[in-house]
């Protein structure tokens, strides 16, 4: 639930549900959990990244219609947005953990 309190950091709320959701964890269970949240965030970052590129090269085109152009502006700001939801959660993650944990290949 949203909090209209002007004091307390917009993030407040986020990080009281995470709590919630993470807090009885064990480290083992919370590590695993981070090392997969990065791979989720690491390819977000990618398709953010692929869907910034379709949408520039779309503007750069004129034969690309308006429709188009604006279906991938809509792509590339909902990607953009799930990039920073989930390093919103890899942070908080990464705070309960206390550290970067190594992921391995593949």
């Amino acid at each position: 639930m949203a909090s209209n309190n002007d004091d307390e950091s917009p993030d407040a709320g986020l990080d009281c549900e995470l709590e919630h959701v993470f807090g009885g964890m064990t480290q083992s269970d919370l590590e695993r959990l981070t090392i997969d949240a990065i791979r989720e965030y690491r390819a977000s970052v990618a398709l953010a990244e692929t869907a910034r590129l379709q949408r520039l090269a779309a503007e750069a085109d004129t034969a690309s219609c308006p429709e188009r152009r604006a279906e991938l502006q809509r792509i590339h700001e909902h990607a953009e947005t799930e990039h920073r939801a989930r390093q919103l959660v890899l942070n908080s993650l990464i705070d309960r953990l206390g550290y970067v944990p190594n992921v391995p290949a593949g």
